[in-house]
């Protein structure tokens, strides 16, 4: 390394961006929900709250995970001649 190379090394400067944000599980929870109201509303959804796509799928996943733990799903049945049938 040359001298003008480690002194541009010498100084460091942290900028305050402002961009992180902490959401409550209710926002979170409201803004999945948007985002599951009419297909491909996920990047809409997203730049209407400042987010990236990628953090609302993860909640999306993480909101699908819970509802399937939860077990507050419903099944779709059809009721046959021969008995109920689970589709």
């Amino acid at each position: 390394m040359d001298s003008h190379t480690i002194s541009a090394l010498n100084r460091l400067e942290v900028v305050e961006t402002g961009r992180r944000r902490r959401w409550s599980e209710e926002e979170k929870a409201r803004i999945v929900l948007e985002s599951l109201s009419e297909p491909r509303l996920v990047a809409a959804t997203a730049r209407r709250y400042g987010l990236s796509r990628s953090l609302l799928v993860t909640w999306r996943r993480a909101f699908a995970a819970e509802r399937t733990k939860s077990g507050a799903d419903f099944v779709r049945a059809v009721v046959a001649e021969g008995g109920l049938w689970r589709r």
